[in-house]
């Protein structure tokens, strides 16, 4: 068996890393990994693909994050301001406004 070659790779939501497993899942068996991986996924997607994408969007147009920051924020459930100004720190060289972050997190909560 000669050696596999990644032919593509994309930044995905956690949300569409599972509709794509699953859809695999319905079309052919899923090796130990890939099960591991769906099982996982099903109880850590807090959003719809489309709602996730929309967030990762808006992130990326209206704060300038990159697309995998912008992802990592969407794939969390962030409820309020010192949660997000804990995950910015982690992720981000600068400090955000107050202001900045209501907004930011306005956009997470769908609020």
């Amino acid at each position: 068996m000669g050696v596999k070659r990644i032919r593509k790779s994309e930044e995905l939501t956690n949300a569409k890393a599972l509709a794509i497993l699953r859809e695999l899942a319905s079309t052919t068996q899923l090796t130990e990994e890939q099960r591991k991986t769906l099982d996982y996924l099903e109880k850590v997607a807090v959003r719809t693909p489309e709602e996730a994408e929309n967030i990762v969007k808006q992130l990326v147009e209206k704060f300038g994050f990159t697309r995998i920051t912008a992802i990592q924020l969407a794939n969390l459930r962030i409820d309020n301001i010192d949660e997000l100004r804990t995950v910015l720190s982690y992720l981000e060289r600068r400090e955000y406004s107050e202001g900045e972050l209501k907004e930011i997190l306005k956009v997470l909560t769908g609020q």
